[in-house]
């Protein structure tokens, strides 16, 4: 009865490149390599836990290692856009360097409620996750059950926020490491309806 969550490997662009939506291409060779990346998720499901599906960004740094992973283990593999990273709009693809600083800065005073433009708010990134999460949750509240969800930063920094009881913009007291992963349990007591371990 938990929802694993799995950050996707590195992406295939310039260090410095500004990239939400932007459908980048994952590092070859992956990085960390996929073995690595299984053996996390062996080692999150502890004993009497056992994958019953995954869930995916359909963004193919996302898509790309859930679809490894569902081979391994032999499961299907389901698509959700409302896993997918923030939205920068007209900034995608740009390096943050050549970026109007006046302008990122006017954005990065109020994430919340302001958007890059043709972009998306936090507000907005956070309310698609959360009814996203919410979805999962009647196959995450099963015993001995566990889904597996492939996303993004983003994304996962809003569930884990949310089970800790903090705000959206608050940083977290953990690291989001690519290929990383994180267990969440279905809590109806906890902050936002989920607490974090095993």
């Amino acid at each position: 009865m938990a929802l694993i969550l799995l950050r996707h490997t590195l992406v295939d662009l310039p260090a410095g490149t500004c990239y939400g939506q932007l459908d980048a291409p994952l590092r070859w060779p992956a990085e960390p390599p996929f073995e690595v990346v299984a053996a996390r998720l062996r080692e999150a499901l502890k004993p009497g836990l056992h994958l019953s599906h995954i869930v995916s960004s359909p963004l193919q740094r996302a898509r790309l290692l859930a679809a490894e992973l569902a081979t391994r283990w032999g499961l299907a593999v389901s698509t959700d856009a409302r896993w997918q990273e923030l939205d920068f709009g007209a900034w995608e693809g740009q390096p943050w360097a050549t970026i109007d600083r006046s302008h990122s800065d006017h954005w990065a005073e109020d994430v919340w409620d302001r958007a890059p433009p043709g972009g998306e708010t936090l507000q907005a990134l956070t309310a698609r996750v959360l009814a996203a999460a919410d979805d999962l949750r009647p196959a995450a509240s099963q015993p001995g059950q566990a889904v597996l969800v492939v996303a993004h930063a983003g994304p996962i920094r809003v569930l884990l926020g949310a089970a800790l009881g903090q705000p959206p913009q608050a940083p977290l007291p953990m690291a989001l490491d690519l290929g990383g992963c994180h267990v969440l349990q279905a809590d109806d007591q906890a902050p936002g309806g989920w607490r974090i371990g095993a």
